[in-house]
């Protein structure tokens, strides 16, 4: 089965094997369907807490640890630190997102994977309920978030992604998440 072409011209009548480049971009006149191949992405480490999904920048992301990874209760530290991990021999501390995004904090012992995050001049293991997807994503996907976002989120969220028509993904800006944990907001 060949595809339809239009007869108008004469560049259609020769077999496609036997079509110059010219011959057969001007049987195929589709300039809504042309990628641009050189628009720029990013990348993003897709996750789940308490079944919400988010992402994170996969730039701020420098590792994924596994969900066996010991983690160290030290007493005196904030709520939203569970504690410390030993990776490599340095020490890092692990941080729960609950109370920053206005999650319910999850019932049980901590688990689930970690993502060590890079940002605002520190390195922490941030625990996650479940690791998704990491992808690229054009640019031009990631939309600046709404107003109707709940009010907890606003500060914590640079962009959203509408994955389908069901279902968008906010984009947390690592950033705003440690200058907040620093200040113990969270």
């Amino acid at each position: 089965m060949s595809p339809e072409q239009p007869h108008d011209n004469p560049a259609n009548d020769l077999p496609f094997a036997t079509q110059t480049l010219e011959e057969a971009l001007a049987t195929h006149d589709d300039a809504e369907r042309v990628v641009d191949v050189d628009e720029p992405t990013q990348q993003l480490v897709l996750f789940r807490l308490n079944g919400q999904r988010f992402a994170l920048p996969g730039s701020a992301v420098s590792e994924i640890l596994p969900s066996d990874q010991p983690v160290y209760y030290v007493p005196g530290l904030p709520a939203s630190t569970e504690g410390v991990l030993h990776l490599r021999g340095k020490i890092e501390s692990v941080i729960s997102l609950h109370q920053l995004l206005n999650l319910p904090t999850p019932e049980g012992p901590p688990s689930g994977m970690m993502l060590l995050v890079n940002a605002a001049g520190i390195s922490s293991g941030v625990r996650i309920e479940q690791l998704d997807d990491v992808c690229e994503v054009t640019q031009s996907l990631l939309q600046a978030p709404p107003e109707t976002l709940p009010a907890a989120l606003r500060p914590y969220v640079s962009a959203l992604w509408q994955v389908d028509e069901r279902q968008a993904l906010a984009l947390l800006d690592p950033e705003a998440l440690f200058d907040a944990y620093q200040q113990g907001l969270g």
